[in-house]
């Protein structure tokens, strides 16, 4: 150990250096403070013995000016001095001094404070150094969960959830959300979207995102419902996260050809769609993704026919159960009450913009909170139901790599037994992306086809009148009987045929679509539609023949009723 003994006097150097060296250690001398802050640059010295009054610099000064170039590291500083009273004794610590010794020296006591303030130095340096290192390990993890963040959010947003319909607050506890939101658009025009509440928080709670996003993404994009959505991510996560994880989850899926919300709610509370002149709750009737197996799970959605002015609006429940400085959660009542605001309450719309509920309900939060800590994360999501902007998205959206167009055909029979499980528009739409590209999968032809799907299925096979879609409430009762039907049906097929001639810009698509129905009176229906020609007001029923010829180059069917072909044309460009 290296000390430094700063004294204007010899002697007293010549006696402390005598012990010192006695004792083992390495001395070096200065003969005043400035002389010694010099000494202290060039020898580092590990103990300072630093003698008060001294001409050209005291030991003051020179002790402040050392302790100002080792605030990283602990070089403790006894002072030598002949003063005893308190104002003196208390100086030398205010300055930094560390101890202190009084002349005439004792070496018994000049030992023992040397070692004491050793131990000292060497705890405080050791700590010093393993909070570097923390320091360090701490800028390490932060760095590596930036970058795990941006890879998150790259895999988790390749959607839409910047689209001007969506109005989105994300406010997560930790770097990492628990709460995840998925929003992409269907090849038929339609919107999915997915509002998430992971089990905990942080970076374990997001990591149940990736399989998520992976199987939502993909599935939206080859044209399959929520119904197969949601329970293709129960099945993954089932199978893949602890049992004590689990995904609470709303799935809504905004269909633009029906005019139609369907929805899953599994454990969600905050969920609600607002219609302008009244709110309609989105109930949850389901236990939460990733609890139960497949032959448990409940994959059916609940439907509500749309308008344009109507709006979703979800949330996990870190809205609901953010507290106030009195421990009061914010609570369903208050969050219902946000809603109805612009509703019944004209007073409160004076000053207000009616598109403003998203602002309103984080205002309200806000004004409730006050300063309190947030404790668990926040997620709100507002979605507008403008069918025809969604319907713009889906024909905006980017096209991939080019493929050269070819000569190809495929045949798909469907029996009874098959139809009951298997929708057939995301397996076409996969297979014509695999041979011809993503070109060929643009929106009008999704919805083209899903139209005589549903023509072929509806009223081919289950021999459903579309008529009664007319008033609300035969709008629902044709869903209910569609399913009862399908449930019940026990024979049956439905053929479709795909083929492809290749052309300069890109192909003719020929479509075939028959079914083993009785087949309906296609006259009737195109009388009808002539006379709704001037209409404006939304129809839920007889518009699938009209979308289909208004898509295709032609359109035929046989006398019956039970064939349809269609000639459509695609663009590589």
């Amino acid at each position: 150990m290296k000390i430094l003994i700063v004294d204007d006097e010899k002697t007293n150097r010549l006696i402390l250096a005598a012990y010192l060296k006695k004792d083992g250690y390495t001395v070096v001398a200065a003969e005043n403070g400035l002389q010694a802050i010099d000494v202290f640059l060039q020898e580092k010295p590990s103990l300072i013995l630093m003698d008060v009054m001294m001409p050209v610099m005291d030991g003051y000064e020179a002790t402040k000016k050392i302790k100002l170039m080792t605030t990283d590291t602990f070089i403790p500083i006894i002072f030598l001095t002949a003063l005893t009273d308190e104002k003196a004794l208390s100086q030398c610590v205010e300055v930094g001094g560390d101890d202190f010794l009084t002349k005439p020296y004792n070496r018994t006591l000049l030992k023992a404070k040397i070692d004491a303030l050793e131990r000292l130095s060497q705890l405080y340096n050791t700590i010093t150094e393993q909070k570097r290192e923390l320091i360090f390990h701490r800028e390490n993890e932060k760095k590596e969960q930036e970058i795990a963040r941006k890879v998150f959010d790259s895999i988790l947003n390749p959607g839409c959830l910047s689209a001007d319909n969506i109005q989105l607050h994300l406010s997560p506890m930790s770097l990492f959300n628990g709460d995840v939101v998925l929003a992409a658009i269907k090849p038929t025009g339609g919107m999915h979207v997915l509002f998430g509440d992971f089990t905990g928080h942080g970076l374990a709670a997001s990591l149940g995102a990736l399989p998520l996003s992976d199987i939502f993404y993909s599935m939206t994009a080859k044209g399959y419902s929520i119904n197969d959505v949601v329970r293709e991510i129960n099945h993954k996560l089932k199978l893949q996260l602890p049992t004590s994880m689990f995904l609470a989850a709303c799935l809504v899926e905004i269909d633009t050809i029906n005019n139609v919300l369907k929805y899953w709610n599994g454990a969600i509370p905050a969920a609600f769609l607002h219609k302008g002149d009244s709110v309609v709750e989105l109930k949850s009737y389901n236990l939460p993704l990733g609890i139960l197996g497949d032959s448990e799970f409940n994959d059916k959605v609940k439907i509500i026919k749309l308008h344009d002015n109507d709006r979703v609006i979800l949330s996990t429940d870190g809205i609901l159960e953010a507290e106030n400085d009195s421990g009061e959660m914010f609570g369903s009542e208050r969050f219902r009450e946000c809603l109805n605001y612009n509703i019944s309450d004209t007073k409160t719309l004076e000053n207000r913009d009616k598109n403003d509920l998203f602002q309103h309900i984080l205002a309200t939060l806000d004004d409730f909170t006050q300063e309190q800590a947030q404790t668990d994360d926040v997620t709100l999501g507002v979605i507008s139901c403008d069918i025809g902007y969604i319907n713009q998205l889906a024909s905006q959206k980017g096209r991939y790599k080019k493929f050269i167009p070819t000569h190809w055909q495929f045949e798909l029979l469907f029996y009874y037994d098959a139809i009951k499980s298997i929708d057939p528009i995301p397996l076409i739409n996969q297979i014509m992306g695999e041979i011809q590209g993503h070109p060929i999968q643009q929106d009008k032809l999704s919805m083209v086809l899903t139209e005589l799907f549903c023509n072929s299925l509806d009223h081919g096979l289950l021999e459903l009148d579309s008529n009664i879609k007319a008033t609300p409430e035969g709008f629902m009762q044709f869903y209910v009987d569609k399913e009862s039907r399908l449930n019940d049906l026990d024979k049956g097929f439905i053929k479709i045929i795909v083929a492809n001639e290749p052309n300069e810009k890109g192909g003719e698509l020929t479509i075939i679509f028959e079914d083993s129905g009785n087949g309906f009176d296609i006259e009737a229906i195109q009388k009808k539609q002539a006379l709704q020609l001037d209409d404006d007001s939304i129809k839920f029923s007889g518009r699938g023949i009209a979308l289909i010829k208004n898509y295709c180059t032609s359109v035929s069917y046989n006398q019956s009723g039970t064939r349809v072909e269609c000639l459509y044309s695609w663009s590589n460009e």
